[in-house]
């Protein structure tokens, strides 16, 4: 080897030890632990669903990160966890944007607009393949907050006191829903408000509700939701897809290191509710039925029509409201396009 090749060779390698150098912790940083205060809108029979994401970060750091979980309400109430991360009242929310898209339009979108997408694959593909996360991040970057990524812990049914077959039966009840099903629900003369999930069962029970829109059949068993609305009808509405954020100062803060493993540990996480819960759907929904007498109901293909076509005019309403949303309704409308949900 010539001298100029040995140089050029020496330079190389000092050039790749800086840089592995300056990537990897300090010694300082590899003492440091740090602890995140974590609140999830799941009741703690769910919060089970999120200890892979708390082991991860655990042991990819090699205990220098530590998730303390809450279950939903413990530290703020469900709808102010957005909030509270970005004034660092709590580190990290397992939340949904629907819950605060007043304040952050984009998450009108975020939680999956009705009868968009539709599988699993739509939700991965269009976050991480699409530039939607990015444009997550962009938008609640502005209010302090770091977007993680994606939580697609289920899929949204409708359970009732009785069947709901067409719109006539639809327009029957009074419904429990999440903003966004609620907006489109109510351009059909349904009626569908926002409460609390822990508060829903006696609602339905006492008689003040008819049903609720709320998750698969892991989630609606452990709400017990099965005792008082023996109902579950099919198509779903939407992936329910909800989120991981934190502060973004919290994020920033962190070694470069602990904030590659929160990134990792967030995709890791969202595989594992996919799964999870779709492994456990059909077993779940049998069991309902043999324990509990819950009947299976396909609703009609003209009231999935209905809902389908309110729903892309509620597209506009929220491309409206701001150029974050407006970008994002474009990019879901020309993937819709493209799969044959939309003509």
């Amino acid at each position: 080897m010539s001298k100029r090749s040995r140089f050029f060779f020496t330079i190389l390698a000092c050039v790749l030890v800086i840089g592995l150098v300056y990537a990897a912790p300090t010694m300082a940083e590899k003492k440091k632990v740090y602890k995140l205060r974590m609140q999830i809108l799941f009741g703690p029979d769910m919060m089970w669903q999120y200890q892979p994401f708390i082991d991860y970060c655990k042991n990819a750091s090699d205990g220098r990160l530590i998730i303390q979980p809450f279950s939903g309400g413990q530290l703020v109430p469900d709808d102010q966890m957005m909030q509270a991360c970005a004034t660092g009242t709590i580190d990290i929310a397992g939340g949904a944007g629907g819950y605060w898209s007043d304040v952050i339009p984009i998450g009108a979108t975020e939680g999956v607009l009705p009868f968009a997408l539709r599988t699993i694959t739509d939700v991965n593909t269009f976050y991480y393949q699409r530039g939607y996360l990015e444009l997550c991040r962009k938008a609640y970057a502005e209010h302090g907050v770091y977007y993680l990524g994606p939580q697609m812990v289920d899929f949204a049914y409708l359970m009732a006191k009785t069947p709901v077959r067409n719109l006539e039966d639809l327009k029957k009840l009074k419904l429990r829903a999440v903003p966004n099903i609620g907006k489109v629900l109510g351009k059909l003369g349904v009626s569908a408000q926002y409460f609390p999930a822990g508060e829903v069962y006696l609602m339905i029970s006492s008689g003040q509700l008819d049903g609720v829109i709320y998750g698969g059949s892991v989630a609606a068993e452990s709400m017990s939701f099965q005792e008082v609305a023996p109902y579950y009808m099919t198509p779903s509405f939407n992936p329910a897809n909800q989120n991981l954020i934190m502060s973004l100062k919290k994020y920033q803060s962190l070694p470069k290191d602990l904030q590659i493993i929160l990134d990792m540990a967030t995709q890791l996480e969202n595989l594992f509710l996919q799964t999870t819960n779709w492994n456990l759907e059909f077993a779940k929904r049998r069991s309902m039925m043999e324990k509990n007498g819950l009947q299976v109901v396909e609703m009609d293909t003209a009231l999935v029509d209905a809902i389908a076509e309110k729903a892309r005019e509620f597209y506009k309403d929220v491309a409206a409201k701001g150029p974050y949303a407006k970008q994002a309704v474009e990019m879901m409308e020309d993937y819709m396009r493209e799969v044959g949900y939309l003509k």
